[in-house]
């Protein structure tokens, strides 16, 4: 029996599903992030590497044919990424010679490809970062965002996140008003006050999904009913509307095309959703939105089985 493997990348862990050609599957295969400016080259290799031999160890595969392995990765999205990537997958199956196919794919690419089971249409991904990417009846890609915490990433988990612990110091200053987030972030993090944030933030291991982890506070203090908490994400959900409208203005095909919204803040933050679902129809009203059904890593197999 032939089966495929579908890798999706993030920047924060990376999972793996297999999908025989009878329609079984396999999943539950996770390690940390393969995305090269989340973690460096060589770690994002090791990682894939490691996930890789989980996978063809299991018992089930044994004396089946893996006929191809399909990537979507966020953060490789240049030709030299992508090349990069090339070689190592390339050098990992000679290594062990296997004879599977290769298919690197853009990660958002395949959270279309998961829910609709067609990769046209548009993407709207809000997790650790966040990107807007369309394909074309006609086969063109677009995209908005995705340039990463410093250049983008609005609406993002990260974005939350920085926006939460700028309100709660804001808040301790006296500029905005008394917020449960500080004592939030005291809580969960165990300082003695709110000031040790400083200390914590500044260390030089805090990387963005370090920052990105502030955004549950945020979701939960919404839950609770803080007003701080509340106008953060429905800014962050109106910055990434934002991003979509204009990608629907790239192209006419656009305008009355399958939109699907997919990550961990619009899985977790039914404000973000509802907010960013209001503020897109505002602007294209005949865009159909759908919330994510499957997991990404899935859409990536169903993928590879189609390039096959």
């Amino acid at each position: 029996m032939r089966y495929v493997i579908g890798i999706d990348g993030g920047g924060t862990k990376t999972e793996a599903l297999l999908l025989a050609e009878d329609g079984t599957e396999w999943g539950g295969f996770t390690v940390d992030s393969t995305n090269p400016h989340a973690v460096s080259f060589e770690q994002a290799t090791r990682n894939m590497g490691r996930l890789l031999d989980r996978v063809f160890s299991i018992p089930e595969t044994q004396g089946s044919t893996c006929a191809a392995v399909c990537l979507g990765l966020s953060g490789v999205d240049t030709e030299e990424e992508r090349r990069r990537f090339r070689d190592y997958m390339e050098a990992y199956r000679s290594e062990r010679a296997l004879a599977f196919e290769i298919f690197i794919n853009n990660d958002a690419q395949i959270a279309l490809m998961a829910t609709l089971r067609d990769d046209r249409g548009i993407i709207v991904i809000s997790g650790t970062g966040s990107i807007a990417f369309g394909l074309t009846d006609n086969r063109e890609r677009f995209r908005v965002g995705g340039w990463g915490n410093l250049l983008g990433d609005e609406g993002s988990g990260y974005d939350i996140g920085l926006r939460t612990l700028r309100t709660a110091m804001r808040s301790h200053d006296g500029i905005e008003p008394p917020t449960m987030l500080k004592e939030m972030i005291v809580e969960a993090y165990g300082f003695k006050g709110i000031t040790d944030l400083r200390t914590y933030i500044y260390q030089p291991h805090i990387k963005k999904h370090d920052i990105a982890k502030f955004a549950e506070l945020c979701i939960r203090a919404d839950d609770l009913g803080d007003n701080s908490a509340r106008s953060i994400l429905e800014a962050a959900a109106r910055d990434l509307s934002d991003s979509a409208a204009a990608l629907v203005r790239k192209d006419s095909w656009f305008g009355q095309c399958d939109l699907v919204t997919t990550g961990s803040i619009f899985n977790y933050s039914q404000r973000f959703a509802e907010t960013f679902r209001e503020s897109l129809l505002a602007h294209a009203p005949l865009v159909r939105i759908h919330p994510s059904v499957r997991e990404p890593a899935y859409g990536a197999a169903l993928l590879a089985w189609r390039q096959l």
